[in-house]
This record gives structure tokens, sequence and C-alpha cells, in this order.
């Protein structure tokens, strides 16, 4: 106890470090075992149903009981232990409506009820009376498309016979967003709207009735260890489901996103626990270095002690047993401090430790390694300095074998921090496919901390020669204020080795967690504005066809509002015979859209390659155009043909393009009143006669506006109705056809052939053997389009398929009013700059994202490009890397502190000696300065080279492995946190020359002490 109180300086501050050590590790260790269960959870409440749900479907058997039975039985086998959620819906996925379009059918039951919420009338009756009429409950969509209200009659087509049911209310879902909703939302399938009626009901209506389960993990209760369960569970359900004759009328199919979802998670999980052990080890190796040295100091202290103490009889074990006991009972008081600190932190940062021994290993490793690390290395420190008292040097602990030995262990250093970056190599490349959602390998993770220490080692055993070469080039001017720092430091390399290395691991691995934040969360920022397609994007929850100006996309809605605004159209579809991601976005506004370099994507070149003025061919009204004015006449031969109706599609500048359609007049006259809302471009005309016999029929529209060149005159697209009848060409905005009976529709467009270019991804172009030039065939629910391929990129906007096809929005709707009978609708709407909004997007507040929402429509799914998915995970790595990295520099500046204390003690009568030859107090303050600055200086340069190296060959590949959302065809580009280096740099300087200038005041201190005599020391 007397020896200890005499020393409390030093084992306090031995006790700080202590504090500081266990802190950071227990707060790293929590953050690598805590935070994905918080990230698992977050992503699941967080994240759209589309993407964290999986909806079984199969039809529905003779014994629906029996059948939802056996799936309940196959799901709890599958799932077992781990939390879900199921919804289960039977439907019919299309019944016709007699007179044109169609309804998907929700057979009514309780569950159901309670996800919609009524707008007028009433439930319908579940058992109807035979001799009444059946009963519905309609949709809002299926109502405004039919204009349907309470009260009004349906009449379904049905497989035999027509079935007539009456409307009693108009619904709309409680939450469309819930995952009750995935695969039943309005117009899946490109019906009208959704009806729910009576089980009887839909089997007569409709042409077989299907059943669906939808599992959604519970976001309250599941962990990141329960991840590897879900993703065997939902990789191998489907194929499960369907080999059961009991739960399988018809093989299974399904839709979301769960799987997916479930790699990326288990992928980031990977990332983080890669990520973490950086910081950690390169900190434990920090700590061991700075306790050893604060063991040296307090050796050194008791020096003439342990003399005495040895000359009395004290045994080395006695000694250690006494260096034990005492360092035991500070480390305790430390580890305490900092274990109950840190804990304190991690139930803010991420809430309590798990149950089990995963929380005992969380919340109890930490401190105990820290407590033996800090005992062990204290012993080992007074036992060496108890033996060097009396034992004489043997020729390891000469200078020259020291030299050897420190090249010796440099050299096995880079050997294993070499073998360690290969295990690195061979993890990242596993671990960063899609598939790699396995465990993390230790010797790889480890391996830019190897590589670091190795530097270190590295730089030690330059120290010597390089403070040799130094003292000789000082040796040559005059002067001892010159001469004197190089030669003492020279002389004194044992003294400075230890903060030599905690500063060359200080700025490394500074410039290590700045190069690997400035590289993640840029290829973060911009992957996501990638994958999103803008900083901003709303999923209409739409499909099928536009019917009216009221099925326009809000583009112009939000563009009002400043923002960069496209429609867009991303559905799923096949190239040859290869799934590919289909998607259709007016590529001239790209480069607004998407502000991201041009190593990721050439927005630019896309939009030069894609889109031109003239690929939608039409004629330009003025902008105040309220109505256009039409004369359609019709002729025959033989028989009778009269127009019924005139339909102009009207596009806006984005290429969506909508019908606007008005009842022909008996005369022909006929006026189109145009909508406020649609665009004012006329595209395309459709005529619809209604013909009896007619031989020779020859429709003819006159007033029609002249297309913008190049296009030349209206003329007929005869492949868009070729199923009414064979119209010709005849004229300028004539057409013919040689015989029509009953309704015939023929369509007018200016005459001219636009190109369809399109640009593919590498990977889709390796698996086809696709080329610039090549034709190919694009099938997908947009419609059948041909095209040609003129660019080949690495990664297309909008999707993270590695597999896509991009199109321009003006290309695909004229290609498809050539074709087709109508165009496909804008599923989603692509905006940058919403509601203050920066050219990033990045930044994107909850406050704009819900005022996106309202613009888009209430079942529309808003999505802003801000990286929530991997920074719920990776927030923590990031955090601990500067974590570690402040404690780094807390144990430099303490090594620091540790020499320098060391250097009065032992070099107090080299003061003496100097002020007798002259050198001023002021003099040799400077110079005992200038020491520690050359030594820190040089330290951190060769620092600053080596955490370049490590970054240079690690970081952009644990910045790639980090981001699991983007696709792995991306280019990552190295950046560096300019603000968080700067602040480390300035702190680090800050402190070490806050213990620079305390060196020299106590050295002028010591030269001020005359009383001081060296032949009294």
């Amino acid at each position: 106890m007397v020896r200890s109180r005499a020393q409390r300086g030093t084992l306090v501050s031995t006790g700080l470090v202590v504090v500081i050590v266990a802190f950071l590790a227990s707060v790293m260790t929590g953050l690598a075992l805590r935070s994905p269960d918080s990230a698992v959870r977050a992503t699941l409440a967080h994240e759209p149903a589309t993407v964290t749900s999986l909806a079984v479907q199969t039809s529905q058997g003779s014994d629906p009981e029996g059948q939802a039975s056996a799936v309940r039985s196959i799901l709890r086998h599958e799932f077992r232990g781990v939390p879900l959620r199921t919804s289960e819906s039977a439907f019919v996925p299309g019944a016709n409506v007699a007179g044109g379009g169609s309804a998907m059918l929700l057979v009514a039951t309780d569950q159901l009820r309670e996800r919609v919420r009524l707008t007028s009338g009433r439930w319908p009756a579940s058992a109807p009376d035979p001799a009444t009429t059946a009963e519905a409950a309609i949709d809002e969509d299926f109502a405004k498309t039919h204009h349907l209200t309470v009260g009004d009659r349906v009449r379904f087509a049905g497989p035999d016979e027509p079935v007539d049911v009456l409307v009693t209310a108009i619904w709309r879902p409680s939450d469309p967003a819930s995952p009750d909703w995935l695969g039943l939302s309005a117009g899946t399938g490109g019906t009208d709207g959704r009806a729910i009626v009576a089980d009887d009901v839909a089997r007569e209506a409709g042409d077989g009735t299907s059943v669906q389960w939808v599992l959604t993990p519970d976001a309250g209760r599941v962990t990141a260890a329960q991840l590897p369960r879900l993703h065997a569970a939902f990789s191998t359900l489907v194929d499960t489901l369907s080999d059961d004759s009991t739960a399988a009328a018809s093989p299974f199919s399904s839709a979301g996103g769960a799987l997916a979802t479930t790699t990326a998670m288990q992928r980031s999980v990977v990332a983080l626990r890669a990520v973490i052990p950086i910081p950690l080890s390169v900190l434990a190796v920090c700590a061991v270095v700075a306790l050893a040295l604060l063991g040296r100091l307090l050796a050194d202290a008791r020096r003439a002690e342990t003399r005495l103490l040895r000359s009395r009889g004290a045994t080395l074990p006695v000694l250690a047993g006494a260096a034990a006991v005492e360092s035991g009972v500070v480390a305790l008081v430390g580890v305490a401090l900092g274990a109950a600190g840190a804990q304190a932190a991690l139930l803010t940062l991420t809430g309590g430790p798990a149950a089990g021994m995963a929380g005992v290993v969380d919340v109890a490793l930490p401190p105990l390694a820290t407590l033996l690390c800090a005992v062990a290395t204290a012993t080992a420190t007074a036992v060496l300095s108890a033996r060097s008292l009396t034992d004489a040097p043997g020729a390891v602990e000469a200078g020259r074998g020291r030299t050897v030995i420190s090249g010796g262990l440099a050299a096995l250093a880079l050997i294993a921090a070499a073998v360690a970056l290969w295990r690195f190599v061979v993890f990242s490349s596993s671990a960063g496919s899609a598939e790699g959602t396995g465990g993390i390998d230790p010797a790889g993770v480890v391996a830019p901390a190897a590589v670091l220490c190795a530097i270190a080692l590295l730089g030690l055993s330059l120290f010597g020669p390089a403070a040799g070469a130094v003292e000789r080039l000082a040796g040559r001017g005059r002067g001892a204020a010159s001469v004197l720092p190089a030669r003492q430091v020279g002389r004194g390399l044992a003294l400075f080795s230890g903060p030599v290395a905690l500063i060359v691991l200080t700025v490394g691995v500074l410039t290590f967690a700045a190069g690997y934040a400035g590289t993640f969360s840029g290829f973060l920022r911009d992957s996501t504005l990638l994958t999103t397609g803008a900083a901003a994007r709303a999923d209409l929850g739409v499909a099928g066809s536009p019917h009216d100006a009221g099925d326009l996309s809000v583009g112009a809605d939000l563009a009002a509002h400043g923002a960069k605004v496209s429609p867009a159209i991303v559905d799923d579809g096949t190239v040859g015979d290869t799934d590919a991601a289909v998607v259709v976005v007016d590529t001239a506004r790209l480069p607004g859209l998407l502000p991201v370099g041009a190593y990721l994507i050439d927005t630019k070149g896309l939009a030069a390659t894609l889109s031109e003025r003239s690929d939608l061919p039409g004629a330009n009204l003025p902008a105040d155009t309220r109505s256009v004015a039409l004369r359609v006449t019709t002729a025959v031969d033989a028989g009778t043909a009269t127009p019924t109706a005139l339909t102009a599609w009207m596009a806006t500048d984005a290429g969506e393009a909508v019908p606007v359609t008005t009842y022909a007049s008996p005369s022909g006259d006929t006026v189109l009143d145009l909508p406020s809302r649609v665009g004012r471009r006329l595209v395309a005309v459709d005529v619809t006669t209604d013909a009896a016999a007619a031989v020779n029929l020859t429709v003819r529209v006159t007033g029609l506006p002249v297309a913008s060149a190049p296009a030349g005159p209206w003329t007929t697209a005869p492949e868009a109705f070729s199923a009414d009848a064979d119209f010709r060409p005849s004229g300028a905005a004539s057409a013919t056809a040689a015989s029509a009976d009953g309704t015939a529709t023929v369509r007018f467009v200016p005459e001219a052939d636009p190109a369809l270019r399109v640009a593919v991804t590498g990977a889709l172009a390796a698996d086809d053997s696709l080329r610039v030039g090549q034709e190919i065939q694009v099938n997908s629910p947009i419609g059948a389009l041909t095209a040609t391929v003129t660019r080949i990129v690495a990664a297309l906007p909008g999707t993270t398929s590695e597999r896509a096809v991009l199109a321009d929005y003006g290309s695909v709707t004229a290609h498809l009013l050539r074709t087709t009978p109508s165009v496909a609708r804008a599923t989603s709407v692509w905006a940058t700059g919403v509601d203050g909004t920066g050219s990033g997007g990045t930044g994107q507040s909850d406050g704009a994202a819900r005022a996106l929402a309202a613009i888009a429509g209430r079942d529309a799914v808003v999505t802003t490009a801000d990286g929530d998915f991997v920074a719920r995970f990776l927030s923590g790595a990031v955090l601990s890397t500067w974590l570690g990295t402040a404690g780094c520099g807390l144990l430099a500046v303490a090594a620091v502190a540790a020499a320098v204390s060391s250097a009065l003690r032992r070099r107090r009568g080299e003061v003496v000696v100097l002020r007798a030859v002259g050198l001023s107090a002021k003099q040799q303050a400077w110079t005992r300065r200038l020491e520690v600055i050359g030594v820190a200086t040089a330290a951190a340069v060769f620092g600053l080279a080596g955490g370049v190296v490590v970054v240079l060959l690690v970081g952009n590949t644990l910045a790639r492995l980090s981001v699991v959302t983007a696709p792995s065809t991306l280019s990552v580009h190295g950046q560096v946190d300019p603000l968080g280096m700067a602040a480390g740099l300035l702190a680090l300087v800050a402190a070490l020359s806050a213990a620079v200038w305390a060196y020299g005041r106590a050295v002028r201190r010591q030269a001020h002490d005359t009383g001081y005599r060296e032949e009294t020391r």
C-alpha cells in the first residue's frame, strides 16, 4: 500500500487507460453483437411490404379447410422458432365485366373486413338469398373506372353465364402498405379494381379461385440469429408447399422480396462484423503498448527500491505477485467504470444485451479481456525490470542484436499481414456475392489491422537507422542546439519506440477510418441514388393501361414543387430466355435525376444515346388549348358504318400518354375537351366505328394538326388493332378496310419510324452474347418491344438487378401506340429536389417524404435515397472506426506523456551538465521539444503513408462489401472524409502540442532548480 501510494500518479494514469480501453472495447463489441438485432427489426418495421414479405399462391382445393390446415402445418415446421405473422386471402385474379374491363374478386371474410374501410354503403351479405341479386363492395378504383356508385349494378360475364351484383359499398384499404395487400393491390393483373363478394358469387363470376398466404417476420421479435432459418425457409418454401398434395391444388407461386431482403440483411451483418474487428484489433495493440510504457515508467520509478528488495531476498515470484495484485486492483476499478459507462451508452444506442450465452459474451468478455491484459502487461513489465537489475545483458540485448530481432519481427509481421490480406480477398469475394450469407473469416477480417501493425513494426525497425542517419547529418553542423536533439533521439531509441509505434498506428487507423468512411458514404449515396432512380421515388401501386386523364401520374404536380421529375415503369421481363428487369424512364432527364459520378453511370451519355425529341412523333398544341375539333367521315361500298367514338392520345413532355375519349356526333364534327392535367402533344387518334356487313370501309379524319418535323402526315397504324379489322392506309389521315362487321377501331399516327433504342447491363449482355447494334426482343407486362442495343453499361437506374434493360419513356410510348391498342401506365414517379431536397437527395427528411406521399396518393409507397437499409446495419461499423481512432489517439498521447515523464526522471542529471557547458534553460527546453516534435512528425508521416497503403489495398473492397444493396457490377470510387481526417489530425496535434509544451516547461523548471546537484542524485 505504501509503495502504491508513492506512485499514485502513474497508477491513476494506468487506471485511466484501462477505463478508456474497457469502455471502447465494450462499446465496439456491443455494436457488433447488439446492433444487428435492432437493425433487423427496424428494417422489417420500416421497409415496404413488397420487400419484407412473401406471398405464396395456389388454386383453392376442394377442401379449403384441409388445405389451409396443411399449409399452416408446413409453415410451422419450416419457420420453427421464428416469430411470423401470417394472413390468408381467397380471390379470383380476374373476372371479366360485361361490356369491357375486369375486376379482382376478393372473397369476403372477417379478416378482410378488418383490412378495409367503407367510404359509403354497407358490407355485402355473406350468404345472399338465391332469389335476390348478389351483393358486392367495390373499391374506389373500380368505381371510378366504371362510373359506379352505391345502388348501381354490375354484370360479370362469368365462365358459364352472366352474374349480376348489386353495389352495396365503396371501400378503400385501411392500410394500403400493409403486407396483407401484397399481390392484391389495385390494378394487379391489369384489372380495373377490386370487388368483395361472397364465396359463391366469386366461383360463379370467375374462372377458378386462388388462395394466398402472406408471410411477414414479426418486426418486434425477430433477431439477427434467426436470419439463417428465415433464409433457408424462404428459399425452399414454394417447392415444399408444391410437393404436398393436400396443400397444393396446383403448383405454388410466390411474390415479394422477403428472400432478397433476408439475404441482404445477412450480408449486412457479415459486413458489420467484418469491419468492427479492424479498429478493435488496432486498439488492442495500442492498449498493450501503452500499458507496457506505463508499466516501464512505474518500474523505472521503483528501480532503487526494487534493487533494495532484491538485495533483501525478494524473489521474482514475490515481486510478480505484488505487481499482479496492485495492477489487478487498479485495473478492476478501471474496468468496472469503463464497462458501466459502455453499457449505459449501449442502452441508448442499441438497447440491452441478448439473453443467453450471447449476452454473457457481450457484457463480460471485453472487460475480462481488458482486465487480464492490464494485469499480464504490468506483471511482465515488473518482472523484466527486476531481472534487468541483477542479470547481465546477453547477446540478444545488445544493440546489434536488438536491430536484428526488430528486423526479423518486422519481416514476420509483413508475411503474416500478406497472408491475412490474401484471406481477406478470398473472404470479401465470397461475402460480396449475392449468396454470401455465411460467417466471417477471422484471419481475413483482421487483415487491415495486421497490415497497420506490420507497418508500425517496419517503422520501428527503420527508426534506429533513420535516427542514426539524421544524427550524422546534424553532426555536420555547428552548435549543440542543432545536433543535440538528433543525438539524444539516436541514443534513446528505447524511450521513443513506444510513442513511435502508437503514433504510427494512430495516424494509420485515422487515415483508414477517413478513407473507409468517405468511400463507404460516397458509394452508399451514389449507389442508392442509382438503384432508387432519384432522390425520391413514389411507387404508385398501379398497373395496366391508362383509361383517362385521371390515370396520368403525379409528375406534373411534383414539378410544381420545384422537382426534377419523370414518370417511370419498372417491371420484370425477359430478353430471350433470360429474366431481366425492364426500366422505362424519360432518359433525357436522367442527368438531373441522378447527380452521381460518371464512374458509376454516364447519365449524359445514356440521355444522348437513348432519347430524341423525334422518338415520340406528334403535333404540339399551344399550351392554352382547351379542346380539339376534328371531323370524322366514313364511306362504304355496301353495308353500313357509323363512327361512335373518337379518342385522342395526349402526351406530356416526359412521354407519358393518356386517352381522351368522346362520343362521335352523327354529323362527324366532334370536339374533344382536353383536361388541364393532360399534355398538349397529340400523338395518336383512334376512331371507333359500328359496322354492319360493311364492304370497303373508309375512315377519314380531317382537322388534324400538322405533326412536328421530321414526322410526316398522319397515317394508319395497322398493327395497333389488327384483331378488329384489316385497315390499310388510303391517303392522309385515311384508312380503308376490305370488310368490317361489328365494332372496328383504327388508329392514326404521324408517319414516322421511331427507333426504340435500349441500354443493357453487362451481365445481361454476357448471358445472351449481346453486342451494340444487335436487335433484341423484350417481353414484359409493358408489352412486346423490339429494340436495338446501343449501350452496354455496368448497371441501370431504378433497379438492383444485375440483368436489366433501359428504354426511353417517349420511345416506348411511340412503339406501343403503333403495335398495341394501348400503352402502359406509369407505375412510379422519380423526383430529385422535392421539398428542399438537394441535388444528391440523400438528406430527404421524414417530413419531405410525407409530403411526397401526400402528392403521390394514398396507395403510393415512397422511397428516399438516403440509404437507410445499409445505414441501419453499418452505422455501427463506421462509428467503431472513429471510436477506435479516438482510443488509439488517447493512448498515443498517454504514451508520449509516459515517455516524457520517464525522460524527465532519467535525464535529470543531464540538465545540470548542459547548464554547466553554457546551454540555457530556454535552449534545453527547445532541444527537448524538438526531440518529441521530430519523432512525432516522422511517425505521423510514416503512419499516414501506411494508412494510405491500407486504404488502397482494402478500402474500396471493404466499402463494396458494406453496401449490400448495390449491384455487384458497380465500381467503387475511393474517397476520403475530409472533415473527419482534419478533425482527427487537429485533435492529435493539439494533444501532442500540449504534451510538448508541458515537457519543455518541466525541463526549464529543472534547469532553474539550482538546489539540485548531480553528485547528490
